[in-house]
């Protein structure tokens, strides 16, 4: 049994020296038969004595009969996938965690009343990640995909929140009694997280549940698996980048079975998890039979759309379908706020729940080919509350501006930039709607005269958006030296993701083969396509530093208590898919225009190369960027009629 136990724990086969550095050693499957030992590759070749002193200080596990846990059966790297740099096998119940989601304040609450032990969250199929790398992979999410996402989230990305502030007169940014949260940033896991917290109290349990600890276990690792395609870019080894395809692959798996579950528990970061595993990409190894069998993105976004109508109507009345009937259930105590959180505090953190999911719901109607749930379609969508808001948030925002001129404020400061980008993230959001919209009467078969308002609801806002916020990014694009990381970052992820609607457009319209509409937009077209490519070179010549942390005590896998990694901004973006697209558009225009002499050969493949380049810096394990690869790869200059390319714009989220 014993000696079972050690053939299945292939951490043993680490040296000291590896296990120092928090590597793989190589030493165990070096050994044939008959050796004794064997010195690994590592310190071959750095002509070192490959030593397992370590091992002399392993104190025996106890018997089973006696009142000691079992040995842990934790495989470590014998599981399917390992981080490379995972070392030495760490006890059960100090094995490190993903993620904390929540804030200091929130963390030591919990600590307080969670009994939930750390091990819950990976089973023992889970791949083993490192100290390291789970730092890494929370970096990467919080400089990644929290820098992006909660800007449009914040007080001026959210229509919700300012104008609740300019009617109520009450400064809220996020909620200040419980969280530091900038102006320019609301965290979607802290929101959700605290969200969840306050229904579980108004239901009059002070305790968490145990579906809380799985919620929050299923929250963590949906957002490793969303992180780890990044990881690479930490790695000091070159072969380390094909090695975390296994870790990659593992992640995804497990937190795709996870999802059956989380549809069934309806919380708010059980929403959030549904809509992350829906932007994590299949990996590229996955073949089209095991993606097939089981739960994709679409249902993903669809159950968490559900299930935020679920919390928001709270509603008690009959419910049933062919499954079963619910009777309404009445609690014993009234449902009321808690006495320990501001009423604004709770509206406004329900209000930015509603807005992520407001912007996951367009996302998905443009890009996949769907109805929206939260939002109307053709019919009434304009007369909704979000779209009103973020009409009258323009307005807003036309006044602010006129102020800052006739305050004599000529040079922008990092926090007047991010005012700037985020409220045109917000109008950005409504021009993705009214492009769906648009796509949506020409899909349905609707009149003509209905068709023609909708293609002319998104002319008017791309000309509202050029009046009102073309100065002013461009005022942004001037000051860019002078502005910090996350503003530049901001300022890409914008502009890259609303050129992308009118590039979306063209690209209904000549599906449709509508092209008598294009005469009205033809240089809003080519300026767009300008202002893709702009923004991908930007993305390629401006860096952002991830800083990982480690613990007090704990070293990185090259024995380091802090690591920063600088990447260019096109590496981190958590929206890569929309850079695939991009290119993809872009590369279908240049093609053209080359076929047609509005080109040169030369300005051609300076194109072609920034193309590749940026796909070069994109998660190589997603299987939609290897395969816009692969199509970059087989065409070649020409001359005539351009090759048919595919375009694989309808999976995007």
């Amino acid at each position: 049994m014993q000696a079972d136990l050690v053939a299945r724990r292939k951490q043993f086969s680490s040296c000291d020296e590896c296990r120092r550095l928090r590597v793989r050693c190589d030493a165990l499957s070096r050994r044939t038969a008959g050796q004794p030992s064997v010195s690994c590759a590592r310190c071959t070749r750095r002509r070192k004595r490959c030593t397992f002193e370590w091992m002399n200080n392993i104190k025996p596990a106890a018997p089973r009969g006696s009142g000691s846990s079992p040995p842990s059966q934790d495989t470590g790297s014998s599981v399917e996938g390992v981080s490379p740099n995972t070392s030495a096998p760490r006890e059960a119940g100090k094995r490190d965690y993903f993620f904390t989601l929540q804030s200091e304040a929130v963390r030591s609450r919990e600590n307080e009343i969670r009994p939930m032990s750390h091990t819950a969250l990976l089973d023992a199929s889970s791949p083993a990640l490192s100290p390291f790398d789970c730092r890494l992979a929370q970096a990467i999410y919080s400089s990644g995909f929290d820098t992006i996402f909660g800007s449009w989230m914040s007080r001026y990305g959210c229509p919700f929140l300012y104008v609740f502030r300019l009617a109520t007169g009450v400064e809220t940014d996020s909620y200040r009694s419980e969280s530091s949260v900038g102006e320019d940033r609301n965290s979607i896991a802290e929101v959700c997280e605290r969200l969840d917290r306050w229904m579980t109290e108004m239901t009059g349990h002070q305790e968490p549940r145990a579906e809380d600890h799985l919620a929050d276990e299923s929250l963590r690792n949906t957002i490793a698996c969303f992180s780890a395609r990044w990881l690479p870019l930490a790695s000091r080894e070159p072969t380390t980048a094909s090695s975390y395809q296994s870790v990659v692959h593992a992640l995804w798996r497990q937190a795709r079975r996870d999802m059956l579950r989380v549809i069934n528990r309806p919380s708010y970061r059980s929403m959030l998890s549904l809509f992350l595993f829906a932007m994590t990409p299949v990996p590229a190894e996955i073949t089209e039979d095991e993606e097939a069998d089981g739960i994709f993105g679409q249902v993903c976004i669809h159950a968490a759309l559900q299930q935020i109508q679920t919390l928001r109507a709270r509603q008690r009345s009959l419910q049933f379908n062919g499954a079963k009937v619910s009777q309404p259930t009445k609690p014993k105590t009234s449902l009321s706020i808690p006495m320990t959180v501001e009423t604004t505090d709770f509206i406004t953190a329900e209000n930015i729940a509603y807005w992520a999911a407001i912007t996951f719901d367009t996302s998905a109607s443009l890009t996949l080919n769907c109805r929206s749930l939260l939002s109307s379609g053709l019919f009434g969508f304009d007369a909704e509350m979000p779209w009103r808001l973020v009409r009258a948030g323009i307005t807003m925002f036309q006044s602010k501006w006129e102020n800052w001129h006739a305050e004599g404020v000529y040079v922008l400061s990092d926090d007047r930039a991010n005012q700037i980008i985020s409220s045109a993230s917000a109008w950005k959001l409504l021009a993705w709607k009214l492009t769906a919209v648009f796509k949506e009467a020409l899909r349905d078969g609707h009149d003509e005269s209905e068709v023609q308002r909708a293609f002319s609801l998104v002319v008017e806002g791309i000309q509202q958006f050029n009046e009102t916020y073309r100065q002013p990014l461009e005022a942004c694009e001037r000051r860019m030296p002078f502005l910090g990381q996350h503003t530049k970052f901001r300022w890409f992820s914008l502009m890259l993701h609303y050129h992308l609607s009118i590039l979306l457009l063209a690209n209904v319209i000549e599906a449709t083969d509508r092209l008598d509409l294009l005469a009205d937009i033809e240089d809003t077209i080519a300026d767009a396509e300008s202002a893709v490519v702009s923004t991908l070179m930007f993305g390629l010549h401006n860096t952002i530093t991830i800083t990982v942390n480690m613990e007090s005590g704990t070293l990185d896998h090259v024995g380091a208590t802090e690591t920063s990694v600088t990447v260019p901004i096109t590496s981190i973006d958590p929206y890569p898919h929309h850079i695939v697209a991009g290119v993809q558009l872009v590369q279908k225009a240049v093609d053209r225009d080359l076929a047609v002499g509005k080109i040169s050969h030369t300005a051609h493949a300076n194109l072609r190369g920034l193309f590749e380049r940026t796909l070069s810096h994109l998660p190589q394990s997603s299987k939609s960027v290897k395969a816009a690869r692969e199509t970059f790869s087989k065409v070649v200059d020409y001359v005539g009629e351009p090759p048919t390319v595919p375009y694989s714009v309808g999976r995007m989220i």
